[in-house]
């Protein structure tokens, strides 16, 4: 381990000694755990945190990539702040939930009605509910590496071998009904469909694979998949949790021109507070509508679903999206772009085999050859990734080690040149280290 980064940090070992006897493992979200210990935060602004020992980093993870304008946003801090003064929780509906569901009805393709809720392990457990009501079919398809959140029946898959229950704890029975294939193989999906009979009530997907490598869908995958979805009775879904509000204003699926049956957001949607939602066609998602007579699929809610907090949070960013989405758009892609290249050149010089992969303004680099599903990915040179997010740190940027990072509208060219620019020093010492040839 970087011997930098320990010296740097002792204030987050300590901090990291007593959240063990506290927190298993020291941390409420395994994500959040790197070796030899991770980093505590104890300010954020912009682009940029501070840890517990005043170490400032330029940060590209974003808070799991959930907030594209930066850490308090202005036009966040000053709706929060107004709200507070009216209440901060009131576990009824209000004006505000109804104007952010109307704001995303207006952007997101999909989204003919919704359900909030509060995270985005619920708006994907609701989604294959809808599904399976609707269809009145079992079998829900997903792809290998992909992460859609803690709810059972989904937390499969996700890691090599790609084959079992990512968790003790479940039954198999809870999954018999949960298939997985590899991402961006058409054929896959389609054996699959045709291996369940007439009993496949959706193919599932992210059109980024997040956790499976940040690797984006073929545009040509993702139109046979709506092409299958339709010709066998089949419902399309996509896991926007990350990609929506980051890829377009739209998600994924503007970007891609590809509009699924259902959806799942989160993230972005909620301005940096916690959110989850599913959304789609009418006729299905008014199947949890607790005024028909017909028996309901049970999404009910939670005690803090449409906290007043969250939707004034969501709909001062969804709303400054909107109004500024050509310009604030054009400039993510355009930084992405910018980050992508000139990593894999600095590189590149050198004769170091990596590439960086990503959509819009996500971006996460590999060490081998270039990755297209998650299977690939997990043969790549995971210690060298690792210690190059580690050396990053030690440098003042802060990328969560083996995840996606996320680029916001707070930072600029000098900070992705800074990465850029650090990563060619990174080349450097592994060339001299010969541990890539």
């Amino acid at each position: 381990m970087p011997g930098d980064y320990v010296r740097r940090t002792a204030g987050s070992r300590r901090l990291y000694r007593r959240a063990s006897r506290v927190f298993a493992g020291g941390v409420n979200h395994n994500a959040r755990y790197y070796e030899p210990y991770p980093i505590f935060v104890s300010r954020a602004r912009g682009q940029h945190i501070w840890d517990e020992d005043g170490n400032r980093y330029t940060d590209y993870w974003m808070g799991h990539m959930a907030l594209v304008l930066g850490h308090s946003p202005k036009v966040v801090v000053e709706a929060l702040r107004s709200q507070i003064a009216n209440g901060t929780h009131y576990g009824m509906g209000s004006g505000l939930s109804v104007e952010l569901g109307e704001e995303i009805q207006k952007t997101v393709p999909c989204a003919e009605m919704m359900r909030f809720c509060n995270t985005g392990a619920e708006a994907t457990m609701y989604l294959v509910r809808l599904a399976r009501g609707y269809t009145g079919k079992r079998t829900v398809i997903k792809m290998a590496g992909g992460w859609h959140g803690y709810n059972t029946e989904l937390n499969k898959g996700v890691h090599a071998p790609f084959d079992g229950s990512e968790s003790a704890g479940i039954l198999p029975e809870e999954q018999a009904f949960v298939k997985t294939v590899r991402f961006n193989d058409l054929e896959a999906a389609e054996r699959e469909v045709k291996a369940a009979g007439g009993d496949a009530a959706a193919i599932f997907l992210e059109p980024v694979l997040g956790a499976g490598g940040c690797l984006p869908a073929d545009r040509d995958y993702l139109k046979g998949l709506r092409e299958l979805a339709d010709r066998s009775g089949t419902l399309l879904a996509f896991d926007e949790i990350i990609t929506g509000y980051r890829v377009a204003l739209g998600g994924a699926q503007e970007w891609y021109g590809v509009t699924p049956d259902l959806a799942s957001f989160g993230k972005i949607a909620g301005g940096g507070l916690p959110l989850g939602l599913v959304c789609g066609r009418k006729e299905i998602v008014s199947l949890a509508d607790p005024t028909r007579k017909e028996r309901l699929v049970a999404i009910g809610g939670g005690t803090f679903s449409e906290n007043p907090l969250t939707m004034a949070a969501g709909l001062a960013t969804v709303r400054y999206l909107r109004k500024n989405a050509r310009t604030v758009y054009h400039a993510l892609e355009k930084a992405g772009e910018r980050t992508r290249k000139g990593i894999d050149g600095a590189f590149r010089e050198l004769g170091i085999e990596a590439h960086t992969t990503g959509l819009g303004s996500l971006f996460l680099t590999h060490f081998g050859p270039e990755p297209k599903n998650a299977e690939e990915m997990s043969r790549e040179d995971k210690r060298t990734q690792k210690e190059y997010a580690l050396r990053l740190m030690s440098g003042g940027i802060f990328i969560l080690p083996g995840h996606p990072g996320g680029i916001s509208t707070a930072h600029t060219e000098k900070d992705i040149d800074d990465l850029v620019e650090l990563s060619g020093m990174q080349a450097q010492y592994l060339r001299q280290r010969k541990r890539i040839t």
